[in-house]
């Protein structure tokens, strides 16, 4: 999974996906977490590491998509419908997502087991969104939700 998530990095060719991509092709690079912060994704870059995501369905604990302010209501939607089960982290800050793929995360979170925090603050959500939100948020009190 990581080779191919370098693939997609190197592709993109600026230094922060390069170094990243270094990393990923490291093969002591096995990890259960997954930093793709600010790194100038696309919603066609975020629509190749979903499918490789859902191929992935144990491993991974905890992924940061934060600061791609280009993700959108298409990226969200990608990686609501692929993210696997496993998550228990997930950040998604200032990733220009407004309702459409705000609502598509929403119901992801609501039928994810492992759940324990998602960072969702400083996107597109209209004021009806955020408080659907925090209601999740109140009715499960166990899951750290920062909108």
């Amino acid at each position: 999974m990581h080779k191919k998530i370098a693939s997609i990095l190197r592709k993109l060719g600026n230094s922060e996906c390069l170094e990243k991509a270094k990393k990923f092709e490291n093969s002591g690079y096995q990890t259960s977490r997954v930093n793709l912060r600010n790194l100038g994704l696309l919603p066609n870059d975020i629509i190749a590491i979903a499918t490789i995501l859902e191929k992935d369905n144990d491993s991974i604990k905890s992924i940061s998509f934060s600061y791609n302010n280009r993700i959108g209501d298409i990226g969200a939607t990608a990686l609501a419908r692929s993210l696997p089960s496993s998550i228990d982290e997930i950040g998604l800050v200032d990733c220009g997502i407004g309702d459409i793929g705000g609502n598509e995360i929403l119901h992801w979170i609501k039928k994810t087991p492992n759940l324990k925090m998602i960072c969702i603050e400083q996107n597109k959500f209209s004021d009806l969104l955020k408080m659907e939100f925090k209601v999740f948020k109140n009715n499960n009190p166990k899951i750290m939700v920062v909108i």
